[in-house]
């Protein structure tokens, strides 16, 4: 693991549901177990996964989260700048009651990642409204989903 993956996940183990089942499967794959080392000693006490819940247990645990990077976008300060006010208000009212006010501005100044189903959603939003050119959004990244 390189120097910038070791300090996010210094960053993430602190507040990041952690995983310390040694019979999974997938554990050499999931966020949640590779998290699990960087926690500070010096923390009392975790989140972690129930590994008592029979799912977990029989390995068909619905919190496994990939430690495959994939193609994320940030911010979308320019998605409205060709629409006619009137889409563009729609679209961004529909964005904001489907993600919160607050984390929409997240989202929108690039902040937080928007995962891959997350664009598609907002495609999908434009596209309701009338806009038919695809999303812009302010950067593209390779980045882990920890949502």
């Amino acid at each position: 693991m390189n120097k910038i993956d070791e300090e996010l996940f210094k960053e993430k183990a602190r507040h990041y549901l952690l995983c310390y089942n040694t019979s999974c499967e997938l554990r050499e794959h999931c966020l949640h177990w590779l998290a699990g080392p960087y926690v500070p000693e010096t923390d009392k006490v975790c989140t972690v996964v129930n590994m008592m819940n029979k799912d977990v247990r029989e390995g068909n645990c619905p919190f496994y989260k990939s430690d495959e990077k994939i193609t994320m976008k940030r911010g979308f300060t320019h998605l409205f700048d060709d629409m006619p006010k009137r889409i563009g208000t729609a679209i961004r009212l529909e964005l904001d009651e489907a993600y919160g006010h607050t984390t929409y501005y997240k989202y929108r100044n690039g902040k937080l990642p928007i995962t891959p189903k997350m664009q598609e959603h907002i495609a999908m939003v434009c596209r309701k409204h009338g806009w038919t050119a695809e999303p812009v959004f302010d950067e593209t990244t390779i980045e882990y989903n920890w949502d």
